[in-house]
C-alpha cells in the first residue's frame, strides 16, 4: 500500500482556500489509514475542524480532529491560543485520555477582555468569529505585562488532563529522528493568510503556510514531509454579519441553489459555519489564487473534498469506478495546472468516504 505520510519527516495539511476545506475529514482518513505517532497543530478556537465517523460527528477547535481516529499523542505547539473553557470540553467531547495532550508552555490564554475587544471593534462587519485570537496574539507580540501564558495556568490546565511542557518541538524533532511519523493538521485556509492571501483587509491574523507551520513547530525546513494541499470546487467564506467579509480574488459569488442545480442534489444545499454559525457565502473556483497557493506553498500531493458539488452521483463512493464528466474534468483542470496528481477525492461527510484515485488506477 503506497505510504501517504512520509516517515522521519514533518507531514502537513494545508487549507488551499479560504477554510472549511474538510482538513479535518483528510487528517481522521490518514490518522487511521497511516497510525501516525504524533499529531501536531497550533491550536486556537476560532477555527472548527469536523469528522464524522461511522455516523458519529466530532467537532474540535483546539485539538485536532484526526486523533479520534488513531492514538496519537497531541502536540499544541508554543503558538498556540487557548480557551481553557472551551478546551475542557473538547477533552472530555472526544474522550482524549489524560496526559495525551501536550502543551507548549509558551502557549497563550485567551480571556474574557480579548473576547470583549474584538466584539466593540470592526472585526464584527468582515466575518470575524470573535473569539480573541487576534487580541490574544497581539497582547503577546507587544509584551503585555497581563498577557498570560500556559505556564502560568499549569495548575488549571492540569487536571484536565493537560500536560504542560517547555520545548515541545524538542519532542517533535526527537520523533522525526526516530523515523516516526508525524502529522501537522493546519488550521484555516492559505487564502486568509495575512501576507498572501486575498486583500488583507479580509484575512485572519497570521500566515498560513507551510513554512510558518514548521517554524510555529520549531521544525527545520529540511524535515518538510508531504504537504498535502486540500481543496474543494466551490470555495467559501464566512459570512458577514454587517457590512462585507469581502470578495475572492476574480472568482463571482454563487448561491447554493446555483451549487445544488449545477450537481443535480437530491435537494436544497447550504452549509454553516462551524464557530458562528452563520450560512456560508460560495463561490465559483479560483484558478488565480490555486495557482498562488501552489506557488507559495509547494504542495506535494491534492485532496479534492466535495466531489458531489460536481456531480451527486460520486455521493458516498468509496471505490473509482466510473467519474462523471464533470469529476473527470476537473480533475484533470487541477492536475495540469499544477503537475502533481490529485490522489484523494473525497465524496460525502464520512472520513471514509474517499476515493484513493491514483492507488486504485493502478
Amino acid at each position: 500500500m503506497t505510504e501517504f505520510l512520509k516517515r522521519g519527516k514533518f507531514n502537513m495539511i494545508v487549507g488551499a482556500q479560504a477554510g472549511s476545506e474538510a482538513k479535518g475529514k483528510l487528517s481522521a482518513y490518514l490518522c487511521e489509514r497511516e497510525d501516525p505517532i504524533l499529531l501536531v497543530m497550533t491550536a486556537s478556537p476560532n477555527a472548527g475542524h469536523t469528522a464524522v465517523i461511522r455516523g458519529k460527528k466530532y467537532v474540535s477547535y483546539h485539538l485536532p480532529i484526526g486523533s479520534v481516529a488513531c492514538d496519537a499523542r497531541i502536540v499544541l505547539g508554543p503558538a498556540s491560543l487557548i480557551n481553557p473553557d472551551v478546551l475542557e470540553k473538547e477533552i472530555k467531547a472526544l474522550g482524549i485520555r489524560p496526559g495525551r495532550v501536550i502543551l507548549d508552555e509558551r502557549a497563550s490564554i485567551i480571556t474574557l477582555g480579548h473576547m470583549s475587544n474584538e466584539k466593540k471593534g470592526h472585526l464584527v462587519s468582515i466575518g470575524s468569529t470573535l473569539q480573541g485570537i487576534g487580541e490574544c496574539r497581539r497582547g503577546k507580540m507587544r509584551r503585555d505585562r497581563y498577557h498570560i501564558l500556559a505556564r502560568e495556568y499549569r495548575d488549571i490546565l492540569q487536571p484536565m488532563g493537560v500536560d504542560v511542557k517547555p520545548n515541545v518541538s524538542g519532542l517533535i524533532n526527537a520523533n522525526l529522528e526516530l523515523d516516526r511519523k508525524v502529522l501537522c493538521e493546519g488550521t484555516q485556509g492559505f487564502d486568509l493568510d495575512l501576507e498572501h492571501g486575498i486583500d488583507p483587509i479580509y484575512c485572519t491574523s497570521k500566515m498560513i503556510n507551510p513554512a510558518m507551520m514548521m517554524a510555529e513547530a520549531g521544525v527545520p525546513v529540511s524535515s518538510a514531509g508531504e504537504i498535502w494541499g486540500v481543496l474543494r470546487p466551490y470555495p467559501i467564506r464566512v459570512n458577514n454579519r454587517a457590512g462585507t467579509s469581502g470578495p475572492y480574488a476574480e472568482a463571482e459569488e454563487l448561491t447554493w441553489g446555483e451549487v445544488a442545480n449545477r450537481c443535480n442534489a437530491p435537494g436544497p444545499l447550504q452549509e454553516i459555519t462551524t464557530t458562528t454559525k452563520l450560512p456560508r457565502r460560495v463561490f465559483e473556483f479560483s484558478w488565480s489564487r490555486f495557482r498562488k497557493f501552489l506557488n507559495t506553498c509547494g504542495p506535494t500531493r491534492l485532496c479534492l473534498q466535495f466531489g458531489n458539488y460536481l456531480d451527486w452521483r460520486v455521493y458516498g463512493k468509496k471505490d473509482l469506478g466510473a467519474l462523471p464528466k464533470a469529476v473527470n474534468l476537473f480533475l484533470s483542470d487541477l492536475e495540469d495546472m499544477s503537475g502533481i496528481p490529485v490522489d484523494l477525492l473525497g465524496t460525502g461527510p464520512e472520513q471514509d468516504e474517499m476515493i484513493e484515485l491514483q492507488v486504485e488506477a493502478l
